[in-house]
């Protein structure tokens, strides 16, 4: 059962999804031959503006795991335009303005439940598993963990820092083999396999390695991969971003043994926080502890009737949306997008 309180360790600003490397390499991909913009009253976040319509979205858009920003207080002009900005997956904890820009209103609507492993008092894996699951859940755990060790020669490693680029080639092409496996067998379209969404992130996670902001779980039997997760760090925080098992393997369930080896490493290398962010999933409910919203900001001028009516409709928008994930329409959608031909390939 996640308990209901907040996450409270806040990750800092200059995260991974406001970093250099990110932010133009997400650019060049979903932006090209856009303006990039900075706004005076606003701190941590850049925006660009797509079609005709007066909204500037956050660079990172629907790509990144949260974003955090806040407002700046030397700088509250009053605003007389008809822009909206839109700024997606700000966690609850995310925004850190105490004060409004004059002349701007906040609508925040709700899109997204979070989940993390909250490890900040926790000095093992096993601490953590004894508080998070039944003593039959942990003993099943060790029995397919030993039978998998009885049969293969298994290894875990964090892959990062100065790696090299055919190895990261020959991972990230086992890394989407196993992918697409796996959501064939589920028969459901995965957003991460859209072409150009999984070329951003083969594009993108390379150089952030080697700066350690993001690396790759993965867990090896005999030197072949079976699990690997992406993930992106900031300080002492670790952001799950896509993980994937090989379905040949399910019998030992090693999607759960990759999930207790990472949550050992995060508490060895002093991570506090394993954050499965958005996306409700059964896993997520079962490994984490603590739960968070994750929402969509839309600011807008009031005094203009444009910006107001664009607002107005953004937020009517989602909160469609976000009623209609809540009602699983939108697993429904994913299996009959796979039905007419939206497989992953």
């Amino acid at each position: 059962m996640i308990s209901e309180k907040k996450h409270i360790i806040p990750p800092p600003f200059d995260g991974p999804y406001t970093s250099d490397t990110f932010t133009s390499i997400w650019s060049q991909h979903f932006a090209t031959g856009l303006e990039t913009i900075n706004v005076d009253y606003f701190e941590g976040i850049s925006f660009y503006k797509k079609g005709k319509l007066a909204i500037y979205n956050n660079v990172g858009a629907t790509n990144t795991k949260g974003i955090h920003y806040s407002t700046n207080p030397s700088s509250m002009t009053i605003v007389n335009d008809n822009k909206v900005y839109l700024i997606y997956d700000v966690p609850d904890f995310g925004f850190r303005g105490k004060q409004i820009p004059n002349g701007l209103r906040l609508i925040t609507v709700p899109q997204y439940e979070g989940y993390i492993c909250d490890l900040t008092n926790e000095k093992s894996a096993e601490g953590y598993l004894t508080t998070q699951l039944s003593s039959r859940s942990r003993s099943k755990l060790r029995n397919y963990g030993n039978k998998l060790k009885k049969k293969y020669s298994v290894e875990y490693q964090m892959i990062w820092g100065d790696v090299a680029e055919n190895q990261y080639d020959a991972l990230f092409e086992k890394f989407h083999e196993l992918l697409i496996r796996r959501f064939d067998e589920k028969q459901v379209v995965n957003n991460n396999l859209d072409p150009k969404e999984w070329s951003f992130f083969k594009d993108v996670t390379l150089p952030m390695m080697r700066n350690k902001e993001a690396g790759l779980f993965v867990g090896s039997v005999q030197g072949n991969p079976i699990a690997i997760t992406l993930l992106n760090f900031s300080k002492d925080h670790a952001y799950d971003v896509i993980r994937v098992f090989d379905i040949d393997f399910s019998q030992y369930r090693i999607g759960s043994l990759s999930i207790v080896e990472q949550i050992d490493w995060c508490i060895k290398n002093s991570f506090k926080i394993l954050d499965f962010s958005k996306g409700q999933f059964d896993y997520k409910e079962r490994w984490c502890n603590r739960s968070y919203m994750l929402n969509y900001h839309i600011w807008y001028n009031p005094k203009s009737l444009m910006s107001r009516g664009i607002a107005i409709l953004l937020a009517t928008k989602f909160k469609l949306k976000y009623w209609a994930r809540r009602q699983g329409i939108h697993k429904s959608l994913h299996k009959i997008r796979y039905k007419l031909g939206h497989k992953p390939k």
